[in-house]
């Protein structure tokens, strides 16, 4: 009798695996259509080209923007290079960060962290705008400067498309900010937002239902002075 429990615990165990894993494939494609989804999000669709932008402007400027002593192309001016680069680098990984969190949004359950997390994004990507003006107005001075002279057609071309795309993030930068900005807003206007106040009474109370006043509304009299609801 042992042995007929033995064999029938084992054949359960084995249906259960082969169980598990047919949900866990199942899971994987239905991970999929929210990945498919989630990708074609406007706000998402702006925060890709952007990165893909910011890629592209530091590989040209790490390709074709220094000659082979190092010396940057930019009229010789190494920090216009190095400006550049940096400002591109740093946007880059930390749009790639603000994607993820993005994804993982519904995850994050914290009020006060959503709080943070949008005002990053607004205060950043707002800063970084005025970066990328600066960027746009320098590159643009210093290649005004350069002689052309001597310069391939890749590094003629490179150097023209950085600058190019340094006014053009000015914009996408500034896009994504306001974005936050309208979200910060969206959530400070909603009843599970920042803490503030709903119609039905203190929204994000404990418990989810809200706190509602016992205390009767304000009234104002016929001159148009302020009168107690307490007041006989």
């Amino acid at each position: 009798s042992c042995g007929i429990f033995a064999d029938y615990g084992k054949q359960w165990y084995q249906r259960r695996v082969r169980g598990s894993r047919t949900m866990d494939y199942a899971r994987s494609f239905a991970h999929s259509d929210t990945i498919l989804d989630f990708v074609k999000r406007p706000d998402i669709i702006l925060r890709m080209i952007t990165t893909f932008i910011l890629m592209l402007i530091f590989s040209c400027i790490l390709d074709k923007g220094y000659d082979s002593k190092g010396s940057c192309l930019y009229n010789a001016n190494q920090g216009a290079c190095n400006f550049t680069v940096g400002i591109a680098v740093i946007a880059f990984f930390v749009g790639l960060a603000f994607i993820a969190v993005t994804y993982f949004w519904d995850e994050i359950t914290n009020i006060v962290t959503r709080k943070y997390i949008v005002f990053a994004d607004l205060a950043f990507h707002a800063f970084w705008s005025f970066l990328y003006f600066v960027d746009f107005c320098f590159t643009a001075d210093m290649w005004r400067k350069t002689a052309k002279e001597g310069l391939s057609g890749f590094a003629k071309s490179n150097l023209q498309f950085t600058v190019v795309m340094a006014f053009v993030c000015v914009f996408l930068m500034g896009a994504i900010a306001y974005h936050a900005f309208k979200q910060m807003q969206d959530m400070q206007n909603s009843e599970t937002g920042l803490g503030g106040y709903a119609e039905s009474g203190l929204a994000g109370a404990p418990g989810g239902g809200g706190y509602t006043s016992t205390f009767p509304p304000h009234t104002e009299s016929a001159g148009g002075m302020y009168q107690s609801p307490f007041s006989s």
